[in-house]
């Protein structure tokens, strides 16, 4: 989910803030995403609330729930929820080198194909002229592809999962500047994959990769579920969209673990956490991130 930059950093995004106002990750965090923090309504707020709210909560009973929004049941282990779990919001992922290395080789051989229609001056600029950019990028090893800001990551001793809450205006098929092929579900699935495969080599053991996406608003909810079911209903299309990965990798696989859901659906999964709290402080914080999401209503377009 993407927030829209504002001008300067306003002092009050605090306000907007209902669990670790003032945690040290907040000071890390852009500009940009501090100052989009601070309108009324904003999503960025209310990622912050509820997912900062779950991480206080024992995992084995938010987790499976909030996958399960999407229809997606992870085979955990029982130790692999009990040891608790990493959170980590708007993380940057890069491409994978895979990747930059096959389009560096697509444009200094003329074959790269970016998306067509973009204006200069008013006039559409011409393909060769896209062409030849990218060719001379390509030349000063310049990456073509820039890294892919994720709302959610949760960590667990076998698996990382990734969750993404898009906007009304972001679509799945918005191409990248280099590759009209290149989307934004193809980059969300890639960057999992390879993130999952860097933690694997860090942890010298297997970590598996699955991927939430909970779209805010009916219309990106369906523009959602349709792009993922091109990909499910012929797993060879994502075999073929990523060219870069070796014969080893399964789409069918990987598709098991990918589902969509809403975000409107969080609240059903808050309610039956609250009602199955048998810890005071869990119920507490609960009912304050309820409370917060009755008043604050539909998030805005901050």
């Amino acid at each position: 989910m993407r927030d829209p930059a504002l001008p300067g950093l306003a002092s009050d995004f605090r306000s907007q803030l209902i669990i670790d106002r003032y945690s040290s990750v907040l000071s890390r965090l852009p500009l940009r995403r501090q100052a989009a923090m601070a309108g009324a309504g904003s999503r960025s707020a209310e990622i912050w609330n509820v997912f900062r709210t779950l991480a206080q909560l024992d995992p084995s009973l938010w987790l499976p729930r909030l996958l399960a929004v999407g229809r997606l049941r992870l085979p955990f282990a029982a130790s692999d929820l009990e040891a608790g779990v990493g959170l980590t919001l708007w993380k940057r992922i890069k491409p994978p080198p895979e990747r930059l290395a096959w389009l560096q080789k697509r444009a200094l051989s003329g074959q790269a194909r970016p998306p067509v229609g973009r204006r200069q001056k008013g006039r559409v600029i011409p393909l060769s002229a896209l062409r030849d950019n990218l060719r001379e990028r390509a030349r000063r090893k310049v990456p073509l592809e820039d890294p892919l800001e994720v709302d959610v990551i949760v960590k667990t001793r076998d698996w990382i999962v990734l969750v993404e809450i898009p906007g009304p205006e972001e679509a799945p098929d918005e191409p990248t500047a280099s590759d009209r092929d290149r989307t934004r579900i193809l980059r969300l699935i890639d960057a999992g994959l390879s993130y999952a495969e860097g933690r694997s080599r860090a942890l010298r053991q297997p970590i598996r990769f699955a991927l939430l996406v909970l779209p805010m608003g009916e219309l990106a909810g369906e523009a959602w579920t349709s792009a993922l079911r091109r990909f499910t209903a012929s797993p060879l299309r994502l075999r073929r969209a990523l060219p870069h990965r070796a014969g080893g990798f399964d789409p069918r696989r990987t598709l098991g673990n990918v589902g969509s859901g809403s975000w409107s659906a969080v609240d059903q999964l808050l309610h039956s956490l609250r009602r199955d709290a048998s810890d005071d402080f869990e119920a507490v914080l609960l009912d304050r991130l309820l409370r917060y999401r009755e008043s604050a209503g539909s998030p805005a377009a901050s």
